[in-house]
């Protein structure tokens, strides 16, 4: 079945950072019934429940190759008032809206983040929707739910981390954080169309200098999530910004003849031919 558009991704904005969206642009080919199309990219970006620029990009392929320059990676300046982060969504279309896509699978790529004076780093973008694992999990489970099994605070060490709740739908939604030891951050508010960061101090008890152990969170709603690491002291000076795993609802193992009709159908997906 071929399609007129790519689901659209989203990538994190913390704040403090600019962002370059280096999309690989050469790789929709891949995706274009015989090569051939004009295609919109559109990058907006959203901050505290408002779309604050949108930008669109022409991309025009024959038989398989970009004509014309390319254009250049997307760049994010943070502008934001300081303390506030947003997400960045990136879709494409087929400017006349014919369905010369082959898969509408999201186009996968890194955006880099860096600011003068502070340690650049990469993070991966994820689904706006239509995740084939948060799909069997609700299904399976009934609830959104994510872990992440390497969490490390420390006071005296300046171990900070964090989570940054991004919700890019149209309703709010509540979310809490939970440890392994039945410790929680509860009454996580994150508005329509907004990020938070929530910080994972607040797991630490009275007394207490450090911690470390899975979390487990859940949302009253799909919610997209990064684990960040940053200095304690100075939250905004970050050292890694990594996503979180869904707790998965499909089965891990299956039989070898099914592993096989698997690849052969995406393969075949990819070539327009099934």
């Amino acid at each position: 079945m071929p399609f007129s558009y790519i689901i659209p991704s989203i990538s994190s904005l913390p704040s403090g950072y600019d962002c370059t969206v280096a999309t690989p642009i050469d790789k929709l080919a891949r995706y274009l019934d015989g090569g051939t199309a004009r295609i919109v990219q559109t990058v907006s970006v959203f901050a505290e429940g408002e779309k604050v620029e949108s930008h669109e990009i022409r991309h025009n392929f024959e038989d398989g190759t970009i004509k014309g320059d390319a254009a250049p990676p997307f760049v994010w300046r943070d502008t934001l008032p300081d303390g506030v982060s947003g997400y960045l969504e990136t879709a494409f279309r087929t400017e006349d809206d014919s369905p010369r896509f082959v898969t509408n699978s999201v186009l996968s790529f890194y955006s880099i983040y860096n600011k003068t004076g502070k340690k650049t780093f990469f993070s991966d973008n994820a689904y706006l929707y239509a995740a084939p694992p948060v799909i069997a999990q609700i299904a399976e489970y009934g609830q959104y739910v994510d872990g992440y099994p390497v969490v490390r605070v420390d006071r005296e060490r300046d171990y900070g981390e964090s989570i940054i709740f991004i919700n890019p739908y149209q309703k709010p939604l509540k979310a809490r954080i939970i440890g392994f030891d039945g410790r929680e951050i509860p009454n996580i508010r994150v508005p329509a169309h907004s990020a938070r960061r929530a910080s994972l101090e607040g797991l630490l008890e009275d007394g207490e200098s450090s911690w470390r152990g899975q979390i487990q969170i859940t949302a009253t709603n799909r919610v997209i999530t990064f684990d960040v690491k940053h200095s304690l002291r100075e939250p905004g000076i970050i050292s890694d910004h990594e996503h979180l795993d869904p707790y998965r609802g499909e089965p891990t193992h299956f039989p070898a003849t099914r592993w096989f009709r698997l690849k052969v159908g995406k393969w075949l997906m990819l070539r327009g031919k099934a």
